[in-house]
């Protein structure tokens, strides 16, 4: 049975939360306008554990069920390997169309020195460096990243994703990724997170790849029931979206070259289609 009670106190907490202290951010003086890409990471990770925060309260205040039930499984290991190959393609793809229509990477890495604003050279060449980064991205970063993209999953996939149930896997998929995308919109166009001054047409981008990107964990979470894989998928899209690219590829255009680009955004619509397709055959 669907629980209105239960979604709207999550929804309520959640999205209390996350405005208020945007916007006290914002009243203090605090932007991401003109800030590293690294640097809104950091941001972001606080509010990454506010829909967990939700979901617990509500579990224990308005469900009244263990909170086991939130999806804390590891679910086959086997779907590790697989999530994690086609999230590394989506990167591949988007950066590979971007270096051959876009922006070419600068192996140098002067491009990502003068944005990060470090002073002086790198204490190792570039080619170390990026060695390094590459390193980290693919098998260190994941891991992480785990437990504060836990904190978004328990929220969006253990808690709400299972509430709208009752209405169907794909109503329940689709509603509960547009919620996910649409909590990220007071960071974007109040604080400038993910696209700085361009704020405004990114935030239509963002909503498009949090959105798919939402349908797909959505797909994998009704199969394993896994909040934990959700997590480690969240955890992989965001090492990537922060690691070895984010190095190679600096530009001001983030509408152009990054993961919430029109590229990305596109990568992760067509993913998502391909998702819905699926489920529509195994009704």
């Amino acid at each position: 049975m669907l629980s209105k009670k239960a979604i709207f106190t999550f929804l309520i907490i959640v999205f209390s939360i996350t405005l208020g202290l945007t916007i006290l951010l914002k009243i203090l003086g605090f932007t991401l306008v003109g800030k590293s890409a690294f640097m809104s990471q950091m941001v972001i990770v606080g509010a990454m554990f506010i829909p967990a925060l939700g979901a617990v309260l509500t579990q224990v205040l308005i469900v009244r069920k263990p909170l086991k039930e939130l999806g804390f499984q590891l679910g086959p290991v086997s779907m590790y390997g697989k999530t994690y190959l086609v999230i590394l393609g989506i990167f591949i793809l988007n950066y590979g169309i971007t270096w051959a229509f876009i922006e070419r990477p600068d192996p140098s890495l002067q491009s990502f020195i003068d944005m990060a604003g470090i002073p002086g050279p790198l204490p190792v060449p570039a080619w170390a460096m990026i060695a390094i980064f590459i390193f980290v991205t693919l098998f260190v970063t994941p891991f992480f990243n785990l437990l504060p993209s836990l904190g978004e999953e328990i929220g969006w996939r253990g808690f709400l994703l299972p509430a709208l149930e009752p209405l169907g896997k794909i109503p329940a998929v689709l509603l509960s990724a547009m919620i996910w995308a649409l909590w990220h919109t007071p960071l974007i166009l109040i604080l400038g997170f993910g696209y700085g001054d361009q704020a405004w047409p990114g935030v239509l981008l963002h909503f498009v790849m949090v959105t798919s990107l939402g349908i797909w964990f959505g797909y994998i979470w009704f199969k394993t029931r896994s909040t934990i894989l959700a997590g480690f998928m969240h955890a992989t899209f965001n090492a990537n979206a922060y690691g070895i690219w984010a190095l190679l590829f600096v530009s001001e255009n983030r509408l152009a070259v990054g993961p919430g680009s029109v590229t990305g955004a596109a990568l992760c619509a067509l993913l998502a289609v391909f998702v819905i397709l699926r489920m529509r055959r195994e009704v």
